[in-house]
């Protein structure tokens, strides 16, 4: 059996912040001007034009070594708490130890134990089970010589994002965005819902917790486009959202997919659609093409009519049945841009 009780007192209040971070958006425009250099490619040339020559070779090592796109940077929000200024953030980044600059660096997806291991023997990176971040002998390569120079990798790591932050084109960008945000905040703010009902709302998915947030940062991002992401411990829920991101409930949706795609989960149903796409036909030729029987065939139509795959229209005193041809296509582009909407 499982327990959970809210243990607070009267006098722990939860605190909730709706704000537009100048941290948070110098990370996520830094990282999509890098992800998407080629189709930004006037942005991301003045930029380089704008770097020293020190950080525009950490930034070529950055670029022909590693895959890694810089949203991790918000994974140091946690620990370095500094959303309004950007010096401070790096600051703090710089005077963390490098244990748990690697623990943060890695997403938390490597345990501190592993971590000091690796800092004390890179060598033993070879015996370690492949990672996202380690899934080559070339990306294997690359962490153990960082592993190797960590003081040096940080240090030009520090650089190249002080300089970026620095930079005129990031100022000019950024000075473009605060309207879109406030907007953005003010209609958050106004869903009537709990702090993590909201959370679970803007993210579209519920959350598996062992404890009770005492601190939600709900945060627009600009540049974050489409996307969410949280970023938590057992004190804090950090909630970061584009503006341009319409705010739909997940659950909901995926519920309402789930109905669609039960109306196709059996192999008969799937046979009537593709029989009613050729031509329509009332229940008893149904049945006799399947070889099952009439009541069996009207308890299949009423399931595929209730999802909207099928249509009936009377003539005389028989019910014929259609294909949706229009709802089924709609229903596939749904289900692959709530997959994947991006494509």
């Amino acid at each position: 059996m499982s327990l959970e009780w809210d243990s607070r007192s009267k006098a722990d209040e939860v605190v909730v912040e709706h704000f537009h971070s100048t941290v948070v958006e110098y990370i996520a425009f830094t990282s999509s001007l890098l992800d998407a250099r080629k189709e930004q490619d006037r942005l991301y040339g003045q930029l380089l034009k704008e770097l020293d020559k020190n950080s525009a070779g950490f930034l070529d090592f950055w670029e022909t070594k590693t895959d890694w796109s810089f949203t991790f940077l918000f994974n140091f929000l946690l620990p370095c708490p500094y959303f309004h200024d950007v010096e401070l953030f790096l600051e703090k980044i710089s005077t963390l130890s490098d244990p748990d600059f690697l623990y943060h660096f890695f997403g938390e997806s490597l345990p501190e134990k592993q971590i000091k291991e690796l800092i004390k023997d890179p060598e033993k990176l070879m015996s370690y089970e492949d990672t996202i971040w380690w899934e080559t002998d070339e990306k294997k390569s690359t962490i153990q010589d960082i592993l190797k120079n960590l003081p040096d990798f940080r240090n030009s790591f520090i650089t190249l994002l002080l300089d970026v932050s620095q930079s005129r084109i990031i100022k000019d960008e950024l000075a473009k965005v605060s309207n879109a945000a406030q907007d953005s905040i003010d209609k958050v703010k106004s869903i009537d819902m709990e702090p993590l009902a909201l959370a679970q709302y803007i993210m579209g998915k519920t959350f598996r917790r062992t404890s009770l947030y005492q601190v939600y940062y709900f945060i627009p991002s600009y540049f974050f486009a489409a996307n969410r992401i949280r970023i938590f411990d057992s004190k804090t829920c950090i909630i970061i959202y584009g503006v341009d991101a319409p705010l739909v409930d997940y659950r909901k949706k995926s519920a309402e997919l789930e109905v669609q795609l039960k109306a196709l989960s059996d192999r008969n149903r799937i046979l009537i659609l593709r029989m009613l796409a050729r031509n329509k036909e009332y229940g008893a030729k149904i049945a006799e093409y399947l070889g099952i029987t009439t009541a069996t065939v009207s308890h299949h139509l009423e399931l595929l009519k209730k999802a909207g795959f099928v249509k009936e229209e009377k003539v005389g005193t028989i019910k014929y049945f259609s294909y949706n041809q229009e709802h089924a296509e709609a229903t596939l582009k749904q289900l692959q841009e709530f997959i994947n909407p991006k494509l």
